[in-house]
């Protein structure tokens, strides 16, 4: 961790980022590029020290992820996670984080568990499991798709990353 004038540069490997990061930080980047670098020193952080952070969180074949200080718009990067409040079908509010701002995957934060949901068809398999063990852990009686999300962050055009998130099954089913 580096702390800087007022925001902290943390990384951690991607396996360990869940719900108590987004606590602590609302965005965050996986690292993919080697040219982000540049935009990491930009903000003021010595390069040294931010790629031997990068190299101890990336364990074997494992991205690392860092705190995205430059946001509204972000900077082009390959996976942006943002911290989001998700409201089931039925109105339960839960925490939760988007994968980029089309919200390509969507991940719910309850009890202490991560539920993951992708809108590649190829995962449709997958989401309905994920949705299996949602529905145990918030009970058999919720209707949780479609789900809604927010974040406090704006896309590339100026307007808010929200929006309403259902994955192929189970737009097919309601």
């Amino acid at each position: 961790m580096i702390t800087g004038k007022s925001k902290v540069f943390r990384v951690l490997p991607r396996s360990q980022l869940r719900e108590a990061e987004f606590d602590f930080f609302p965005v965050w980047s996986e690292h993919y590029d080697f040219d982000e670098i540049d935009d990491v020193v930009r903000w003021g952080l010595d390069r040294e020290q931010v790629l031997a952070l990068f190299e101890i969180n990336s364990p074997g074949d494992e991205h690392c992820v860092y705190t995205l200080l430059e946001s509204n718009p972000f900077p082009p990067r390959m996976r942006i996670y943002i911290r989001a409040t998700i409201e089931t079908a039925d109105g339960k509010l839960l925490k939760g984080s988007v994968m980029n701002e089309d919200a390509f995957c969507l991940e719910v934060f309850h009890a202490g568990a991560a539920f993951t949901f992708s809108r590649h068809p190829m995962l449709c398999d997958l989401n309905q499991k994920e949705e299996i063990r949602l529905l145990k852990a918030l009970g058999s009686n919720t209707q949780i798709f479609p789900i809604t999300y927010r974040t406090d962050f704006n896309n590339c055009a100026g307007g808010p990353i929200g929006g309403t998130f259902i994955y192929e099954h189970a737009a097919k089913e309601r």
